[in-house]
């Protein structure tokens, strides 16, 4: 009997509770509709600038950010290149320190030789590779002429000495190659040499 009078009383409760709630329910549409348009307007432009400040401050501090690691990507981009060359500057050191003590020139340049070597691999990982130049046709993207030189042995237009040896990266010329190209056989130089003499003797009869 003593639950059934619990039971009694808890359905007495239920009915109070949701009347209640459905009171404050009432109460807050009320309040909605007294609000005044334009202080909900107005709470709603200022929560929209709040977030338009928020998202601007965020980009902002990302826009930083990439520039940060940008410039240090530019800074610190030859790092691994940098060390590579340590390498080389020690066997230099090394060879330096051999070359003083030795006694027969060859060990000397076999030294100085197989660092030119590791320093020309230490380039070609990179992508640096030397120009190539003698006994090609000259071409001006890739050669600087410095002298013309008579040869028999080599055309007209064809490379016959490096003097300074030119690099390219990839595709792009970092220095172009200064060599001596040939003029031609010598004998056709003063055959032609001899020819404008005759010519001009000529005019002048």
């Amino acid at each position: 009997m003593g639950a059934t009078k619990r039971e009694s009383v808890d359905q007495q409760d239920e009915p109070q509770e949701t009347g209640e709630a459905e009171a404050a329910d009432v109460a807050a549409e009320a309040d909605a509709v007294d609000e005044d348009p334009t202080a909900a307007a107005e709470r709603e432009r200022d929560a929209l600038k709040e977030e338009n400040l928020r998202l601007i401050a965020e980009g902002r501090n990302q826009a930083a950010r990439f520039s940060r690691e940008r410039q240090d990507a530019l800074k610190y981009a030859n790092g691994d290149f940098a060390r590579d060359l340590l390498v080389i500057l020690d066997d230099l050191e090394r060879t330096q320190k051999s070359a003083l003590a030795a006694t027969d020139n060859k060990l000397a340049a076999d030294a100085v030789r197989i660092v030119h070597e590791h320093f020309l691999k230490v380039l070609a990982d990179r992508g640096i590779k030397p120009i190539e130049a003698v006994g090609r046709e000259f071409d001006p993207s890739f050669h600087q002429a410095l002298l013309k030189q008579a040869s028999d042995e080599h055309a007209e237009g064809v490379v016959i000495e490096d003097l300074a040896c030119g690099y390219k990266m990839h595709d792009r010329v970092l220095r172009p190659s200064r060599v001596v190209v040939s003029s031609g056989p010598a004998d056709a130089d003063e055959e032609q040499t001899a020819e404008t003499g005759d010519d001009e003797s000529q005019e002048s009869a």
